[in-house]
């Protein structure tokens, strides 16, 4: 619009264009904007009688609302949450020497096995980083750092206390079978299989027992909940396995395993309980469209990222 136009309008009507205009949402393109602005001036020559230059204004107006109605659905739209982020990992599995300790890391889609120089067995998941010493010393506990998911199956030593520390939360063992999973932004949490573990946060400590479960909440409160053992432990065996969960919490879990960022609509939705079995050797979109067939959500893949949206 140039100074000439802009003189068929009084200040006030000029700021009323632009309020109405930005209160359609997302302002549309340059190029959109010109060629409304043309169609307008078309159809709606110089008039100085006061009825025209309103219904001029009118029409402008739609125009602009007209055009921005895709961002405006797309702004309502926009309440979402992530409930993954993807992480930067390795191609492939990888181990570093960082002093006296080696750190081994995983990627996508993959796990792997290590055994420590205790006899320590550690199944490593996907997107996981576990740290190490090369030799434990004697008479000293020992210790490790979990940064993922990882099974843990602990060589016996009363003198030797295992302890893993994840994020926030330590545990320890002195000789047992337990899962860790502590992605970063997630809840850590501790599932025991056999024996008995400590599970402590700064200055508060509690033991669980086979079939329960530990988790680290937002108001750093350790929460312990029983399991179904076989599902938990389903992912070692190369399975999703998912039996009344929400799909919240599915969601989070596919994420891990194919390194990939999930976004969801914040609603209620997410909330559902599903039950999904399926094997964890399979592309995304294979899992993707299973999980489409239930009807429970509608999810696609958006620039590097699933998107959960209603069905």
């Amino acid at each position: 619009m140039n100074d000439e136009e802009k003189n068929m309008y009084n200040d006030e009507d000029l700021r009323l264009l632009q309020l109405l205009g930005e209160a359609a949402g997302e302002q549309p393109s340059e190029e959109e904007t010109e060629k409304a602005w043309k169609q307008f001036q078309q159809r709606h020559q110089r008039r100085q009688n006061n009825r025209y230059m309103w219904t001029s204004i009118a029409a402008a107006v739609l125009c602009l609302i007209a055009l921005s109605l895709p961002f405006v659905w797309k702004q309502i739209n926009a309440h979402s949450i992530e409930l993954y982020a993807a992480l930067d990992v390795p191609s492939e599995t990888t181990i570093v020497e960082a002093g006296d300790s080696l750190i081994l890391s995983t990627p996508p889609e993959q796990t792997t096995e290590v055994r420590l120089s205790d006899g320590t067995r550690i199944v490593l998941g996907a997107n996981s980083r576990l740290k190490y010493p090369r030799t434990f010393a004697m008479h000293l506990p020992r210790k490790v750092r979990l940064s993922g998911e990882a099974r843990f199956e602990v060589a016996h030593d009363a003198d030797r206390p295992f302890s893993v520390q994840s994020g926030e939360m330590h545990t320890e063992v002195l000789g047992t079978v337990f899962d860790v999973n502590a992605y970063p932004g997630s809840h850590a949490q501790v599932i025991l299989y056999e024996g008995r573990v400590r599970i402590g946060h700064k200055h508060k400590q509690l033991d669980i027992h086979p079939g329960q479960q530990a988790v680290l909440e937002e108001n750093k409160h350790l929460k312990v909940t029983n399991v179904d053992l076989k599902q938990a432990g389903s992912w070692t065996e190369g399975l999703f396995d998912y039996n009344n969960m929400t799909l919240e919490e599915v969601m989070k879990h596919i994420g891990t395993w194919y390194n990939v960022s999930i976004i969801a609509q914040s609603d209620p939705f997410l909330k559902r309980r599903i039950h999904f079995r399926f094997p964890r050797k399979v592309s995304l979109h294979e899992v993707v469209t299973a999980l489409n067939d239930l009807g429970i959500a509608r999810i696609t893949v958006n620039r590097q990222a699933l998107q959960v949206e209603k069905p």
